[in-house]
């Protein structure tokens, strides 16, 4: 028992080890707006890997990852076809009217100075942070992260101390970051209703107010006008959400189990954005090809070498009233164009090999040769094909009518031309193909 017990051990260690989960990683340049040292790595089929972008904060870069799988297909040959909800303003004044026992006018005003200036310091403390952490976009050390969580925690505190103006010694430790961000709401809205409210007094016309008073009231709403033009909510709440994310900031994004081709190859899109600034920063398409992908077809051109040509004769007259046949002096080799169509095992992204068949013209003789044989195809997306096997035409060959002596062939001499009829002869082809137009095909 005791000795089965590390073969046991080896067997898991062996099982968790071919199970453990590999990781894809990219380096992100925030200021050449790139992905460096991007090497396309080969996918097993129909396994998961992580997917991993290294010189990023989280706190202000998104990173947005969508992958399609792709097959890639063959057009047909010409030869073989013969053969083969944006947020809202509230602007609700419901704790206030003319006809109520409201606060006076001034107060108002000043209430919603002090929520301008509550909303001024959360723009200056997250714009005083991503300013480091801009310059520090990579974050290489640790301590380095660690500065920016606690410049972050820091900005919070002082925040939470201005929106709910409470001394710095009776400040809780820690911070309800969902609290806080209600603050920030709430403070929005009390300057949309107090504006609301500014401009509905003014154009009562029935208000009983002296000259004063309406003065006063214009000198309000025109300053509250001008001083929040700048604030939005939306901004607003990204600059609070940018200081918490700092809180936690990394200098990397992961992407558990993302990446996982089922067909030929799977093209990632990989968007950074902005989130302070609400900007894409850059966007990269990366090709993900299969290692293995099985059994393939495929089509592919080119020009064929071939041992197949059709011979020409000329007669001479011979003393015994014979005409002798005689061979016209050319080469014993042809070169044709062509397609063959690939039914080949992909071994990896870049290699596959198997059987082929296809036909090619000699532009020559103008005889088409039938292709079978057998060869490799090169590249990922684009394909080199090398290609040998036999060859088969029909051509021109001597009757046999022909008379055969010692070697050489006659006819009688009323005839004036060599007989010939029409023969399947089988030869050899080496040939060189590509395929240059393949498609991606969801």
């Amino acid at each position: 028992m005791r000795k089965a017990i590390p073969f046991v051990w080896f067997l898991c260690f062996y099982y968790f080890s071919m199970e453990a989960q590999e990781t894809i990683t990219f380096k992100a340049d925030l200021a050449k707006k790139e992905l460096e040292h991007v090497a396309t790595d080969d996918l097993k089929a129909n396994q998961f890997y992580d997917l991993k972008i290294l010189g990023v904060n989280t706190a202000f870069v998104a990173v947005v990852v969508t992958t399609t799988d792709y097959s890639l297909t063959s057009s047909t040959p010409g030869l073989l076809k013969s053969l083969l909800l944006k947020i809202p303003d509230s602007g609700i004044l419901g704790f206030i009217s003319q006809e109520s026992d409201a606060p006076k006018y001034g107060l108002i005003y000043a209430q919603s100075m002090e929520h301008i200036k509550k909303l001024d310091s959360l723009t200056k403390r997250s714009n005083a942070l991503y300013e480091v952490s801009n310059d520090n976009a990579e974050f290489r050390t640790l301590d380095m992260v660690k500065g920016i969580q606690k410049k972050a925690q820091l900005h919070l505190r002082k925040l939470n101390q201005v929106f709910n103006t409470t001394a710095d010694i009776l400040q809780p430790k820690k911070v309800d970051y969902d609290v806080l961000r209600s603050n920030v709401s709430q403070s929005y809205h009390y300057i949309q209703s107090a504006k609301h409210y500014y401009k509905t007094l003014l154009e009562n016309s029935d208000l009983s107010i002296d000259s004063s008073v309406a003065n006063e009231l214009i000198l309000y709403s025109s300053n509250l006008e001008v001083l929040s033009e700048s604030i939005d909510l939306e901004t607003s709440l990204r600059y609070f959400d940018f200081l918490v994310g700092s809180t936690e900031m990394k200098n990397y994004e992961q992407f558990p189990e993302l990446l996982k081709a089922s067909k030929d190859v799977m093209e990632a899109k990989i968007t950074l954005i902005n989130t302070f600034t609400n900007d894409t920063i850059f966007t990269k398409k990366i090709d993900f090809f299969t290692k293995k992908g099985g059994f393939k077809f495929d089509f592919s051109t080119g020009f064929f070498y071939n041992n197949l040509n059709e011979k020409s004769y000329y007669l001479e007259s011979q003393d015994d009233g014979r005409n002798r046949i005689l061979e016209e002096k050319g080469s014993n080799f042809d070169v044709a164009i062509g397609a063959l169509a690939h039914f080949s095992y992909q071994f990896k992204a870049g290699l596959r090999g198997g059987i082929n068949a296809g036909a090619a013209v000699s532009p020559l003789d103008g005889i088409t040769r039938y292709l079978f044989g057998a060869g490799v195809l090169i590249g990922r997306e684009q394909l080199i094909g090398l290609n040998a096997g036999a060859s088969l035409a029909r051509l021109d060959v001597l009757s046999n009518s022909v008379e055969s002596e010692n070697g050489n062939l006659y006819v009688p001499a009323e005839i004036t031309s060599a007989p010939t009829y029409k023969k399947s002869k089988w030869g050899i082809y080496v040939g060189l193909t590509y395929n240059l137009t393949r498609e991606r095909k969801k």
